[in-house]
């Protein structure tokens, strides 16, 4: 989304003072002053961490026009083009050749030993003026090797990528997550059971919706009817955003899967085990068949934990995936669970934590950069009356 987009999308909407820097410097990069303007009294006028916003006014897109650059041919350079032709060839004597060059030192041309007439000395200079212009002429290919691609055809990556950057703690969590436009990106998922692992994908649903992404649940493991279905739904979907989400209880086929998957931007799948049970024809595999196979995609799988830790029929994924996550639970209440990457692709930013009950960014590295914060101002004294 544009930068006006994401502005416009922040009303009523608690936003974070990182988040709007981050969209300053997007609106600084697409020169939009009018957001870049905006952003700032924001920033001036609400000290704290995160504020509410509310826009009376949204912007409008702005038109961009497209000026169209028409060469100008120089007079001057047109005539110096018409007097560079062929060499000329002037016949002194017994018929040998004196060639000169425009703008060059003159040729010299041995004496031959038998003497030629004017027909074959016209076409032995002829031969000498077109050695003398071929390194001119010569271009560079760009595909040299059999039609191979060089690092000259990677011109689309002056155009500005399209992300699935959410304005949330957990999106400043994930990172920038691009939109490939050949093939797609995976997050994979792995924790024990009851650790939390659905309500990510809750979370990460209602932020999507709530950006006009079309989203695609397979809840295969507890069924959409359910009562704890129901509660995760009231507790983390907004109701306006209902028809964003598309609810999927079973799958029977790859190319039912595949239909499904086409017609929507973000898809989550719960659980990827349960779906290679489902779809029995031939065994699914996460890079072949789900990332590989759509383009443009965002996948969210669930994988569950085996008592070694590790990922249950991952040992592939977790080497195919773009981002790996994990929740961690450090003792037994569940409000203390939180996500950590093992592998991110889009976030540079390391050791960082998301605390899934407060939903929150826990910073406790210090290696990550805390936003500077303004001193604590000293207490006044409070006048205190107490009756006789």
């Amino acid at each position: 989304m544009t930068a006006v987009e994401r502005y416009n999308n922040l009303d009523g909407s608690v936003v974070s003072r990182d988040a709007l820097k981050r969209l300053l410097s997007k609106a600084r990069k697409e020169k939009e002053n009018r957001v870049v303007t905006k952003i700032e009294t924001l920033l001036d006028q609400n000290d704290n961490s995160k504020f509410k916003i509310t826009i009376a006014k949204k912007l409008s897109k702005a038109v961009q026009k497209i000026k169209r650059k028409h060469k100008r041919v120089d007079k001057a350079s047109k005539k110096n083009k018409a007097k560079k032709k062929l060499s000329t060839l002037h016949v002194r004597g017994l018929g040998i050749p004196v060639v000169h060059l425009i703008n060059r030192e003159p040729v010299k041309v041995e004496q031959p030993k038998e003497l030629f007439t004017t027909a074959q000395t016209i076409s032995k200079s002829q031969k000498v003026n077109q050695l003398e212009k071929e390194p001119e002429q010569i271009k560079p290919k760009r595909k040299p090797i059999k039609g191979l691609p060089t690092m000259a055809d990677l011109d689309h990556m002056d155009e500005p990528t399209e992300t699935f950057r959410l304005e949330t703690e957990l999106g400043e969590f994930l990172g920038d997550l691009e939109k490939k436009p050949e093939h797609s990106v995976v997050i994979t998922l792995d924790a024990p059971a009851g650790s939390g692992k659905t309500r990510v994908f809750f979370q990460a649903m209602e932020g999507y919706a709530n950006d006009d992404k079309k989203c695609l649940f397979f809840t295969l493991e507890e069924h959409s009817k359910s009562k704890l279905f129901k509660d995760k739904r009231n507790q983390y979907i907004s109701p306006k955003n209902y028809a964003n989400i598309t609810i999927i209880d079973d799958v029977s086929n790859y190319e039912e899967f595949k239909k499904l998957v086409e017609s929507h931007d973000v898809i989550f799948v719960d659980s990827f085990g349960k779906l290679q049970r489902l779809i029995k024809t031939f065994k699914l595999e996460l890079d072949e068949h789900i990332r590989k196979a759509f383009d443009g995609k965002l996948f969210f799988l669930i994988f569950q934990r085996t008592t070694g830790k590790t990922m249950r029929g991952g040992s592939d994924s977790e080497f195919d995936g773009d981002v790996i996550l994990q929740v961690e639970k450090p003792d037994e209440d569940y409000r203390n669970n939180y996500l950590v990457a093992r592998k991110n692709r889009y976030n540079e930013i390391p050791m960082l934590k998301y605390s899934i009950y407060h939903q929150t960014l826990i910073r406790d590295s210090e290696k990550v950069k805390k936003p500077p914060t303004k001193k604590a101002q000293p207490l006044q004294p409070k006048l205190i009356v107490r009756s006789l």
